[in-house]
């Protein structure tokens, strides 16, 4: 059977509170993203290196802008 696609359906997954996690400190629900750095190797190239993090509202400038 194939996914439900209609816009009633996506609305209905994305109101749900099943499975997600909430920041305790801002209220709003911790995302996990995939974030891409780049690593100087001991050959002199450059290799991407990947990480998890996760994100919400407390910390997501500083995380997005780079300084971390």
């Amino acid at each position: 059977m194939p996914k439900a696609r209609s816009f009633a359906a996506k609305l209905a997954h994305e109101t749900s509170d099943e499975g997600k996690v909430i920041c305790p400190k801002c209220n709003s629900e911790i995302k996990k993203i995939k974030l891409v750095r780049s690593k100087k190797s001991k050959a002199g190239g450059w290799s991407p290196k990947y990480d998890f993090v996760s994100i919400c509202k407390c910390n997501e400038k500083e995380i997005l802008s780079g300084k971390i």
